[in-house]
């Protein structure tokens, strides 16, 4: 009977081999005897006990008999089978004679060994020897177990995450030729009990009823006779919550229109959870734990976080309310004047979530009469058949649950006048020509009129309320001016005589006084002849005047 190449010892590995903690498996047909098939006591000895990828072995029949004529070797567990010869040994000669089997790294040696070089996992296997021994033969088989380092084996999942009193699965990735597998946790081999459970080739481990103890790093080590390695750690913790959330910034959130805001949802879960959130009851796109956005009319209102843990599938929500801190307000317009008996109005410009408008007059807070009118929302103020005691500063208040605010003053006065007008200095002007002159238009009117000038008729291209010029013969004559107000309607008008003053030299034409004198006399004397005329026409015609 061949001897069992399993012949090492695992103790002989040390430490947490020793008995093979967790009934680690040992794998492969390398420890099975092979089948007798011998009539006489022969066993094939192998020389190494652990042969390895590489190296070399010897198979040697022992005890050899007496007067051996050959000796054929076969990669086989039978002598039947001519393919699987690899040669034959003629220790008499010696000589071999090779079979199909034979690769060129096998060959024969004194007392029918079979040496095999340069070993490959696919040695692995059985060998069988028929040794003649005229008239007998005889037959023993071994089975050859080629063993190779074992590289580092890895953990699935590598890190995972197990809700409490769920169940862990890990599993040993590692080469079939490893003999034996062990688990440790946070450093310290496992022993089985009753959550601990392991598959038939110790290559799974499963965790029942996982709770906080049995979170950690978990590794396996695999081991054959020539080598042991260690996973790198699998890190499993806890899956829990989450229980609660909620969204910071606390709610409510006021802010102003235009300001930029960040909601972040605070969820404690392990794993992260993944996030959904929601404004006034509508999924939004975003799915992270937090976004920024610049707050508008349409997105005020109800927003509420949801965060769901996918491995303990718990969920947890938080909601805020985010309303708008209303900006101060404006009324428009922002300064008027109002004739008399005529219609004041007045708008509130402000955000569409005020929930309230009031105005105010003079800091008095006003309420609806029979010439103070308001619109559905307040936002327009009416005030019918305005007087006196209507003029003031006018105000708009606004408000919502988390803010109030109140416009600038808004001046509104009574428009009157003109009822005359009057120009300075008054008339007539005489002045000699050259000298400059300025007119002023003067009138009682709110609001400032607007002024026209006209001479003799015409109108001047000056607008405003006076208007300064030098005297020619070109600009005497009659000026007016005209003062119109654009909220009551009325204008008044105002004229005065603008003269040229004559000097004594431009009166006489520069003659001397005898000269006037006799001038006057002469003048004197036609008017008498022209009398004298006229009086003999008027007898002659009987008064009639017809000749």
């Amino acid at each position: 009977m061949g001897r069992l190449p399993g012949s090492w010892d695992p103790p002989a590995w040390g430490g947490p081999w020793k008995g093979l903690l967790l009934a680690a498996s040992v794998l492969g047909s390398c420890l099975q005897p092979a089948p007798a098939q011998t009539q006489t006591p022969v066993t094939i000895v192998i020389t190494s006990q652990s042969p390895a990828v590489g190296g070399d072995v010897s198979l040697a029949p022992q005890p050899l008999p007496q007067d051996v004529v050959s000796c054929t070797w076969y990669r086989s567990a039978t002598s039947t089978d001519g393919t699987k010869e690899i040669f034959t040994y003629y220790p008499q000669t010696p000589a071999q004679t090779p079979g199909p089997a034979h690769t060129g790294r096998e060959t024969a040696g004194p007392g029918c060994v079979l040496n095999i070089a340069g070993l490959t996992l696919s040695d692995t296997g059985n060998y069988t020897v028929k040794i003649d021994i005229p008239p007998n033969r005889v037959l023993a088989t071994v089975v050859l177990c080629v063993y190779e380092k074992l590289a580092k084996p890895t953990v699935t999942p590598g890190q995972t995450q197990v809700p409490e009193n769920g169940t862990l699965t890990l599993t040993c990735n590692t080469s079939p030729r490893a003999d034996a597998v062990l688990w440790l946790q946070n450093g310290s081999y496992l022993t089985p009990n009753t959550r601990l459970e392991l598959s038939s080739e110790n290559r799974t481990l499963t965790v029942l009823n996982f709770t906080w103890g049995d979170t950690g790093t978990y590794q396996c080590e695999v081991g054959n006779p020539i080598s042991t390695n260690r996973s790198e750690p699998s890190t499993v913790t806890l899956a829990y919550g989450p229980e609660s959330a909620r969204i910071d910034p606390p709610g409510p959130v006021n802010l102003t229109l235009g300001s930029r805001l960040t909601l972040t949802c605070i969820a404690d879960s392990v794993p992260a959870p993944s996030y959904s959130w929601f404004l006034n009851g509508t999924k939004l796109p975003q799915t992270g734990s937090s976004f920024t956005f610049d707050l508008t009319t349409l997105n005020l209102g109800t927003y509420k976080c949801q965060a769901h843990n996918p491995v303990t599938g718990l969920t947890a929500s938080a909601e805020i309310e985010v309303l708008e801190k209303l900006a101060k307000p404006t009324v428009t317009p922002g300064q008027t004047q109002v004739p008399e008996n005529g219609t004041l109005t007045l708008t509130c410009n402000t955000s569409p979530s005020a929930d309230t408008v009031l105005w105010l007059r003079n800091g008095s807070y006003l309420t609806p009469n029979t010439r103070l009118e308001l619109s559905s929302e307040n936002r327009t103020l009416t005030v019918l058949n305005f007087t006196w005691g209507d003029t003031g500063t006018y105000q708009c208040e606004v408000g919502n649950p988390v803010s109030t605010n109140r416009s600038e003053p808004s001046t509104v006065t009574l428009a009157y006048g003109p009822q005359s007008a009057r120009i300075d200095p008054p008339g007539p002007v005489n002045l000699t020509l050259g000298s400059r002159l300025t007119l002023t238009c003067i009138t009682d009117s709110v609001p400032a009129p607007s002024y026209s000038w006209f001479l003799n008729g015409t109108k001047l291209p000056q607008t405003g309320s006076s208007f300064t010029f030098d005297l020619t013969t070109l600009n005497l004559g009659t000026y007016k001016c005209q003062a119109h107000n654009p909220v009551t309607g009325l204008t008044a008008s105002a004229e005065i005589e603008v003269l040229a003053k004559v000097s004594a030299a431009d009166s006489n034409g520069g003659l001397p006084p005898g000269a006037i004198a006799g001038i006057v006399i002469g003048s004197l004397a036609g008017a008498a002849l022209l009398g004298g005329l006229l009086y003999f026409l008027l007898r002659k015609t009987g008064g009639s005047g017809r000749l």
